[in-house]
This record gives C-alpha cells, sequence and structure tokens, in this order.
C-alpha cells in the first residue's frame, strides 16, 4: 500500500523521464512504502525486470532442457569482479558465485539440487 496523495501529483514528473529542474520527483520522493528513494516498485513485477537478465547473462545460468533438468553456467563478469546469485527451478534453488583471480580467470562456484546437471 502507498500513502500518495493526488496533491501530490501537482508538478510531478513523468515516470518516463528524468527529473527536470522544478519539478517533483513523486516516484523517489513520495510515499513511505514503496518508492521511498527509488524511481519504482520493487514490490511489484515490473520493478524486477532486470532480474532475468542478470540470472541469464551476467550468472551465465541458461536451461538446457525443460524444466531445467539440465542447465549451463557460464558466468559473464565482464568489468565486474565479482558475482553472486541464485536461481530457481523446478527442482530447487541454484546458487552461482564467480570471481576473477588475480590473473583476470573467472573461477565459478555452482551449488545445484539433487535432479539438475550442471553443464559448463
Amino acid at each position: 500500500m502507498e500513502d500518495l496523495n493526488y496533491p501530490d501529483t501537482k508538478n510531478a514528473a513523468r515516470i518516463d523521464e528524468i527529473v527536470p529542474p522544478g519539478k517533483y520527483d513523486i516516484h523517489s520522493e513520495g510515499g513511505a512504502y514503496c518508492y521511498v528513494g527509488l524511481r519504482l516498485s520493487l514490490c511489484h513485477g515490473w520493478g524486477a525486470g532486470p532480474t532475468p537478465w542478470l540470472q541469464r547473462y551476467v550468472l551465465g545460468v541458461k536451461p538446457l532442457e525443460p524444466g531445467c533438468r539440465t542447465i549451463e553456467v557460464k558466468p559473464n563478469l565482464g568489468s565486474l569482479s565479482y558475482a553472486k546469485g541464485t536461481v530457481p527451478t523446478p527442482y530447487g534453488p541454484v546458487s552461482v558465485e564467480a570471481h576473477k583471480d588475480p590473473s583476470g580467470k573467472t573461477v565459478v562456484d555452482v551449488k545445484a539440487p539433487k535432479g539438475v546437471k550442471v553443464a559448463r
């Protein structure tokens, strides 16, 4: 539940624009619950948009069979030195932790539930 009021929308910037000087950033400054300090609500599906991309491309978890019976794990850290996350599957969570060693090689630790085969 949010506590925004209609008067809060007066002089408010649109969600799809950078807030211009003199406009009220209702999506970051308004309310006391969902939007505090943010430009989106993390308690709604549209705020979770980056999650599948991070799981698939940064953590590198890709289903190879229906139902995630076999998955591929090939993290793509790019300029990051570390990434850690969990990807849900029908058999339970797959945890991936990846970091770059001193030579720049990516070191990966994967924990998968019984029933999930990990291909690298």
